[in-house]
């Protein structure tokens, strides 16, 4: 009964620890050894004394102190040689602490004294991997061996290099391009809504000749779209006006503008450029690195 209580309190941390990550601590590996053949029950007392070894090892591991958490889980598994599960959390322990020949053999042991385990066929295959983690980094010193480099002739003199191109060979910025093109797309938007409301004024200026829309039913209605219509075409010409004004302003602040080196990288400062659309009219504020 003592063994399947501490079996119950080992499976929770075991489900919570496997899904911890933590990178391997740099040791020189240990001779591993195996161990001793389970031939006995344990006591009541040397139960109780596994189950704390286990639980002072469950705080050293939170604490990534691994030295520590083998001490006492080792300790715990002396006493209860019947409860495996310590294998795992061992095998677990030895492989961050970089012993992992040590940890290949907790989980082979494991697996012999838990043969019908659940997760038996994962349990083989974390093996064959720290198995092939063990075998490349045998390997790694006899690759890393340092090769004498071969006595080169002193360089040969070289000639200085020449002067960075001034900033005539540079580059200008597009930002007033940018300012340009949006001037472009004010001005052809003030256009379309200038020519329509001009072709809306001449239809309504024929339907009520100097303004006068007498006293039919759609006298009023007539009024009203007249009115709209003019005021539409005012706007329209404004926009058009200061579209045009912006496109202009873009092409010319380009072609006056410095050239820049192309390597070296500039703050903008923030600009300002006016935002016109139909029944909106603002400022737009930019900047770049």
């Amino acid at each position: 009964m003592n063994t399947i209580r501490m079996r119950k309190q080992l499976s929770p941390w075991l489900i919570g620890g496997a899904v911890a990550m933590v990178p391997a601590l740099a040791h020189a590996e240990d001779e591993p050894k195996a161990y001793p053949e389970c031939v006995k029950v344990p006591t009541e007392s040397e139960t109780a004394a596994a189950k704390g070894a286990y639980q002072a090892g469950n705080a050293s591991f939170d604490e990534a102190d691994y030295p520590r958490a083998i001490t006492y889980w080792e300790d715990a598994y002396r006493r209860d040689c019947t409860a495996n599960l310590l294998l795992k959390n061992l095998a677990r322990a030895y492989e961050l602490y970089g012993q992992k020949r040590q940890a290949v053999v907790a989980l082979e042991t494991f697996l012999v004294r838990e043969p019908n385990a659940a997760d038996k066929e994962q349990i083989q295959r974390r093996i064959e991997v720290l198995k092939k983690q063990i075998a490349a980094e045998k390997a790694a010193p006899v690759a890393a061996a340092p090769v004498a480099a071969p006595v080169n002739p002193p360089p040969a003199q070289t000639q200085p290099e020449p002067p960075p191109a001034s900033d005539t060979q540079g580059k200008r910025s597009i930002a007033p391009l940018i300012v340009a093109g949006a001037g472009g797309v004010v001005f052809v938007v003030g256009a379309a809504v200038y020519g329509k409301a001009s072709k809306d004024v001449s239809h309504y200026e024929e339907i009520c000749p100097n303004r006068d829309c007498g006293n039919g039913a759609n006298a009023a209605a007539n009024k009203e779209a007249a009115n709209n219509a003019r005021t539409r075409k005012i706007w329209g010409g404004v926009v058009t006006g200061v579209g045009a004004a912006t496109l202009a302003g873009g092409l010319i602040w380009y072609f006056v503008q410095p050239r820049h080196a192309a390597s070296t990288a500039s703050l903008r400062k923030p600009e300002f450029s006016p935002a016109v659309a139909p029944g909106f009219a603002g400022i737009a504020l930019s900047g770049a690195f």
